[in-house]
């Protein structure tokens, strides 16, 4: 799992003029997890897990096209030290290799985000502030370049990859196993946990269609331990996406700002 890239800073850079806001976040578990016989080693690899997670990554990586959307609860440390959540929600559109579009909501500051394979632009909610600059070829190419707390920021970011399981296990499955099967939101799943440098991480996959349903990622630096949550949704994969969806349309009257970390700042 992937901690450095910009397509986070770009995703998250109008958010310095949103005010900041709390919401309520809930998260479907009808059933709880058949949980496997507990190991007796801190560290065991269990090849299932990592098969499993090549399934759902070989099923991403197939698809020319592909939308969803993904709520997520991300952890920021206040001036004060504490660790507080904002709620995000983002709707998510990809056509291979070079066209993104993101539409971003919840406490950060809604806008949305167009990639063409030359320019990289978000566009405010209200159209009254919008950045933009050039940017790489390929979305790969935007998603390998390097910048600090991308999978909070954007915790879709490692799904878009060309091989999501090699962006995934990078540094972060030195332990995995197979913890059982959960019902999240109608779907059956399985749940897989995985450990690595500094981060603990677990995700649900689809048993059938083998696409991800919940991430859930703890922090193992410092005092405090922040985790972040995303549900993914509405999963659409090889199905036609307008050509419009990736084209940006600036307002006549909109200000030019520049991209910026957020306000509040991910804690390490």
């Amino acid at each position: 799992m992937t901690k450095n890239n910009s397509l986070a800073k770009i995703l998250v850079g109008a958010s310095v003029v949103g005010a900041v806001l709390f919401s309520s976040f809930t998260m479907a578990q009808d059933t709880p997890a058949t949980a496997s016989t507990p190991a007796t080693s801190q560290q065991i690899k269990d090849q299932r897990a990592l098969d499993l997670l090549r399934g759902m990554s070989d099923t991403l990586a197939k698809a020319q096209t592909m939308s969803f959307r993904v709520r997520s609860l991300v952890p920021f440390a206040a001036p004060s030290g504490q660790h507080i959540s904002l709620f995000g929600s983002s709707l998510v559109a990809m056509q291979r290799p070079n066209k993104l579009f993101v539409e971003t909501g919840g406490d950060l500051f809604p806008h949305k985000l167009y990639f063409n394979g030359k320019t990289v632009t978000t566009v405010g909610a209200d159209q009254q502030f919008y950045a933009q600059e050039t940017a790489p070829t390929t979305v790969e190419a935007l998603i390998q370049t390097e910048h600090p707390g991308s999978d909070a920021l954007a915790p879709f970011v490692d799904l878009l990859a060309a091989d999501p399981y090699a962006r995934l296990t990078q540094d972060s499955a030195a332990s995995a196993l197979v913890v059982g099967q959960s019902t999240i939101e109608a779907v059956n799943t399985d749940h897989l946990a995985f450990s690595g440098n500094g981060v603990d991480w677990e995700i649900w996959i689809g048993a059938e269609d083998k696409l991800p349903r919940l991430m859930v990622v703890h922090y193992r630096s410092g005092e405090l331990q922040p985790t972040f949550t995303a549900v993914f949704s509405d999963w659409q994969l090889g199905a036609p996406t307008p050509a419009e969806t990736f084209d940006a349309t600036i307002p006549k009257d909109a200000e030019k700002i520049e991209f910026k970390l957020p306000v509040l700042q991910q804690s390490e």
